[in-house]
């Protein structure tokens, strides 16, 4: 993902949209976001966790539409939605409005004193939107846990520690594209049970247990871009 695009989007949008996309079978929890995009590696990761997606590009955070949803967890791009209150007041307002949901919000402010604050009113995620994609579901995945959640670029030391070879590579990256062991293999000219090898191996030095994770620790590390 570049910078600047669709999710990092400073203006209003012209028409306000909702969209929903539901997992197959009963979804348990509810997740509404209020940005202008939703990155399809985010809706892939609630998706394989049986978890509902909710798309509001509307201009403000609808308060009763959060709690008639009964959603679980709201995602609120304080770029865009903060308004004429400021990020700082919005957040400590949500928080008052709506004191069980879980509030992760995107900005692309990174210094400490504003982070720092948005904690303290009351949001449990903060996610830089650089990188977005993989912080956002790593987020929601803490909050979930009870955890806090404060973003940034992957370290130095972060990346130095997954090390793989150009092979891993090209397996990594066609499995970020959706790709399966089969078709890797016949674009590779390797066996299925080579994949499988290579899989067995990012896995382990990603510290990941499925792809999806794997993808977006990926991501999160730089070695592959969304």
């Amino acid at each position: 993902m570049t910078e600047g695009g669709p999710m990092m989007n400073n203006q209003a949008m012209a028409e306000p949209n909702t969209s929903t996309t539901e997992a197959a079978g009963e979804a348990q929890e509810l997740v509404i976001v209020y940005a202008p995009k939703v990155p399809p590696q985010l809706e892939h990761w609630l998706r394989k966790r049986a978890m509902r997606l909710q798309v509001s590009e509307t201009r403000g955070v609808d308060v009763s539409e959060i709690r008639a949803a009964g959603a679980k967890y709201v995602v609120v791009d304080l770029d865009v939605h903060s308004g004429d209150q400021g990020p700082i007041d919005f957040v400590r307002a949500l928080r008052a409005q709506v004191p069980d949901v879980r509030i992760v919000v995107t900005t692309a402010r990174g210094d400490d004193d504003f982070l720092r604050a948005l904690s303290e009113v009351g949001a449990s995620g903060i996610v830089i939107k650089q990188p977005y994609v993989a912080d956002l579901v790593f987020a929601i995945q803490a909050v979930g846990e009870g955890r806090s959640f404060v973003s940034g670029a992957a370290t130095e030391r972060e990346r130095a520690a997954v090390q793989i070879t150009a092979r891993e590579r090209e397996v990594l990256e066609l499995m970020a594209n959706g790709h399966s062991n089969q078709a890797i293999g016949e674009r590779l000219s390797i066996s299925v049970k080579t994949v499988e090898a290579h899989r067995a191996r990012l896995f382990k030095k990603l510290g990941a247990s499925n792809v999806a994770d794997a993808v977006l620790l990926a991501i999160r590390t730089g070695l592959v871009m969304p």
